[in-house]
């Protein structure tokens, strides 16, 4: 590389860096993105430096995104500029506003994604196994700012960060007046976008009106403040990350491609932190990556497990948040209007079937083994047996132990009500339905959708934590019975 004479120590404050961060190993292939800019081409000429040492192999890319009449001259200016330094150039040329408006996004967003899809495309090209861009400490500080004003978590107060796949930012840890005062001293020239001078965006107004009043009238250091508050907050964020993902594990109820539940009782005795960040990581899942998932959000669907059974929440991306029977379930679903809104489950004449996540006929697992357990979320676990019954025995009277007659049983489920289901009462076996049996036993309403149910068909043979079905109930003449028991029940007698 010509044209070049280092006169201080940024290649290798850029080297300690990078080694902390483990950005590049000897050997690499590293694809910069250069705009012409002070910034990228200060990456560039330092990547060149460092790449003596490390025996990297240093391409560029620039990317004309077709949106300013000099954009053509920032072009043949990193071309020429690749052309001396002998770097291998690639050349990606869009028509960024009409992208805009094909995938309805602003051009900052749209921007943003033909940059990268350059990148990525380019350094396959190369056969690159890092892409360096060059963000530095004062984008850092500025998006940390970006991201409070507009309402973020701790994810987006993490900022900018050194790494990401094969992303790299060498330079996150070097001020703008630094650079510039490097290239001035070695000699190198750079391009001045004019849209950095304008007020335009958010971001230029943060970086031409906000920072400077701050470092003009609060402290001096306010941006190398900002960009280490950055830093701690990455780390911090990954240490809740790392806490919140062991955490879900004990919350999750069941867990598929389209639908999660979550444990009410377990999730509310967590910390409250984790629980937003348990949220964000199931949403994200869910939603492919979080797109227009924000706080408010995460707050909607962390109010729900403490409301009542039966309330629903939609959300962006065709997601559902539904509290149901001791849990709150997560489902993504088609496409839905009314976002953030609660609703209603519909009147009790027409509730739908309610049923356990992976509702099953127990008794088939029972056939087969012997034995079958389910988990009620937010109550216990359900512990069946079968086995053979001895006539003098007798019946112990316990709340959350129970005994069937096997031979009287077709299927046996666990799931909330449905509309008409009932319950034989007495030993002439009326029936009566199980809402009139819940009205008698002075059941609150609001309780009743969540109440824990073993069903056979719309017979209901245990009312969990209340009554059995006197068409189950063991007799003179039952040779097997089912032993139900309620581990984490409370029993009495």
């Amino acid at each position: 590389m010509q044209g070049t004479k280092d006169t201080d120590q940024l290649p290798e404050k850029v080297s300690l860096y990078m080694e902390k961060e483990n950005m590049a190993r000897p050997g690499s292939r590293i694809l910069a993105g250069v705009s012409g800019g002070a910034d990228s081409v200060c990456l560039l000429a330092v990547l060149l430096r460092l790449g003596e040492r490390y025996g990297w192999q240093i391409g560029a890319v620039h990317v004309n995104h077709g949106l300013r009449r000099e954009a053509g001259e920032d072009a043949d200016f990193t071309a020429k500029l690749c052309g001396r330094w002998g770097v291998p150039f690639f050349l990606k040329e869009e028509n960024v506003g009409k992208r805009a408006k094909e995938w309805r996004m602003s051009v900052e967003e749209a921007g943003r994604k033909v940059r990268y899809q350059a990148f990525y495309e380019a350094a396959e090209r190369f056969g690159a196994d890092r892409i360096a861009v060059a963000h530095n400490r004062n984008d850092r500080a500025e998006t940390l700012l970006f991201h409070l004003f507009r309402g973020t978590g701790l994810k987006g107060m993490a900022s900018i960060r050194p790494v990401r796949g094969k992303i790299i930012r060498p330079l996150l840890d070097t001020g703008r007046e630094e650079i510039e005062e490097w290239l001035r001293k070695n000699g190198i020239s750079w391009r001045t976008d004019a849209t950095n001078e304008t007020d335009a965006y958010t971001r230029n107004r943060i970086r031409r009106q906000v920072l400077p009043y701050a470092e003009r009238e609060i402290c001096a250091e306010a941006g190398i403040h900002l960009a280490q508050a950055a830093q701690l907050l990455m780390q911090t964020a990954d240490f809740v990350d790392r806490k919140a993902r062991a955490r879900l594990a004990e919350c999750l109820t069941f867990q598929e491609d389209q639908a999660a539940g979550l444990d009410v009782k377990a999730f509310l005795e967590s910390e409250e932190l984790l629980q937003s960040e348990m949220l964000r990581l199931l949403l994200e899942r869910l939603s492919e990556g979080g797109k227009d998932i924000g706080q408010r959000h995460i707050r909607d669907v962390q109010a729900l497990f403490g409301r009542q059974s039966g309330r629903r929440l939609s959300l962006p991306g065709g997601l559902e948040a539904r509290r149901d029977f001791g849990q709150v379930v997560l489902r993504r679903e088609a496409e839905r209007a009314g976002e953030g809104v609660f609703t209603e489950e519909p009147s009790e004449a027409a509730v739908p079937a309610g049923t356990l996540p992976g509702d099953r006929d127990l008794l088939e697992e029972i056939r087969e083994n012997g034995i079958a357990s389910v988990r009620i979320p937010g109550t216990g676990t359900l512990e069946i047996t079968l086995m053979r019954w001895e006539k003098t025995r007798g019946i112990e009277q316990k709340t959350y132990t129970k005994w069937l007659d096997y031979d009287r049983i077709k299927s046996l489920v666990l799931r909330t009500r449905r509309p008409g289901d009932y319950l034989a009462v007495n030993d002439r076996l009326q029936k009566k339905s199980l809402k009139e049996y819940l009205i008698q036993e002075k059941v609150p309403a609001a309780e009743r959708e969540a109440l824990p149910l073993l069903a056979d068909g719309s017979h209901v043979l245990w009312v969990i934590g209340h009554r059995i079905s006197s068409a189950a109930k063991v007799t003179e003449s039952t040779e097997k019975v089912l032993q139900i028991y309620l581990r984490g029940g409370k029993e009495n007698g």
